[in-house]
């Protein structure tokens, strides 16, 4: 995933613009205080408030070159899901139509058209911008207008609250819905039967075969919401969600249970070189990309990690939570299997050539891997690699 230049060019030309200057560094070291102050407002205080950044234009220009690309990447990551882990492919006869809600200044919407559009060229696109700020409706118009303008010329923006369905137009049946970095906020301080009574609402907004794609923060509060939310729709009689992603199965989360370890991703990404200008005054971390998500479906995704090759892979399949590191001759590393376990795995070193030991550590949080074989040891959910062959599912 590498941030589209012509996104880098048009957001630096704006904040150039609003500030009089032409020079890159120039301009990132007049956009960094500003942009603590929103990387605060998003992570340390929590302050509530921290939507009126677009009544003031600098706080717009900061957001638009340091968090606007962040987004993005995560959006894109995320429903790279669809298609390389899970089978998902767009209508071949219609447009795709993307719904993205609370969407600010459309990060997510233009990161899913782009993840889509690269992947099904030919794809037709009706997509549909819902936020409360009409300076933030505004300036994705514009933005839309000037870099992707081949498939969102006929984008729609609505004024509206995310948490009212009842308010999304046009009241067509959507094919995605994405709530990135939004739903939470809608939410906050309220119970989770409040969410899933919006989900149900929601779906009802979804056409046939459609998907809710929710991305949120990597904080054990948000992640926990999510956990439990799936495990509310797994356990119900009668399911009208099916579990596409994270999760290499439907069962109930065992992270819930040990409250150690809770769900989200670590990814490392290209940093723009704007983000990384800002960021030379901030000295924030901002390689690796830390979010936690879930994509919900009305029917079972065509591809399911138990029967990729073919037959139940079981333990064998695993979404890890762990890097693997080493330890007292061993590699070790942990994470959500398709048995439905949070299971522990390691292999001896003795059994690995340096190259082997070597590739082990490149595995990180998030990876989905598919391991050759396994032995069960003797404690719960404990598994050691029989072999150090694998293969990593890449989005």
């Amino acid at each position: 995933m590498t941030y589209p230049q012509e996104l880098e060019t048009w957001w630096l030309a704006a904040a150039g613009r609003q500030l009089r200057l032409r020079d890159p560094k120039a301009i990132a070291q007049r956009l960094a205080e500003r942009a603590g102050q929103l990387s605060d407002a998003f992570t340390v205080s929590r302050d509530k408030n921290f939507a009126d950044c677009y009544s003031d234009p600098l706080t717009v220009a900061a957001y638009g070159n340091y968090f606007f690309p962040q987004t993005y990447a995560r959006a894109w990551l995320t429903v790279s899901e669809l298609v390389t882990r899970r089978g998902w492919t767009p209508p071949a006869d219609r447009p795709l139509t993307v719904t993205d809600l609370g969407g600010g200044t459309g990060a997510a919407l233009i990161a899913a058209v782009d993840c889509i559009a690269g992947k099904f060229p030919a794809t037709r696109f009706d997509t549909t911008l819902v936020d409360q700020s009409a300076t933030a409706l505004k300036l994705y118009r514009r933005l839309a207008r000037d870099a992707r303008k081949r498939h969102l010329f006929k984008s729609v923006t609505v004024s509206a609250d995310l948490a009212r369905p009842a308010a999304w137009s046009p009241s067509a049946p959507v094919d995605l819905l994405i709530a990135s970095f939004s739903l939470g906020e809608a939410f906050h301080g309220q119970p989770d039967a409040a969410v899933l009574d919006w989900l149900a609402a929601a779906r009802a907004r979804l056409a046939a075969g459609g998907l809710l794609i929710i991305i949120e923060p990597a904080l054990k509060e948000t992640a926990g919401r999510l956990e439990r939310l799936r495990d509310v729709i797994v356990s119900a009689a009668d399911r009208d969600w099916h579990i596409w992603s994270p999760c290499p199965h439907e069962k109930p989360c065992p992270l819930l249970a040990g409250q150690k370890h809770w769900c989200h991703e670590v990814r490392r990404w290209p940093v723009p070189p704007t983000v990384n200008r800002i960021n030379d005054q901030l000295r924030r971390s901002v390689w690796d990309l830390k979010y936690s998500f879930l994509i919900l479906g009305q029917t079972p995704p065509p591809l399911t990690l138990t029967n990729a090759a073919g037959v139940d892979q079981g333990a064998r399949c695993v979404r890890l939570l762990t890097p693997a590191v080493s330890g007292h001759g061993k590699l070790l590393f942990s994470g959500c299997n398709a048995a439905g376990e949070h299971a522990e795995y390691d292999i001896l070193k003795r059994r690995l050539e340096k190259s082997d030991e070597k590739e082990l550590a490149t595995l990180k949080r998030g990876d989905l891997v598919t391991l050759s074989a396994v032995e069960k040891l003797g404690g719960q959910n404990q598994y050691r690699l029989a072999s150090p062959e694998f293969t990593v599912s890449g989005i």
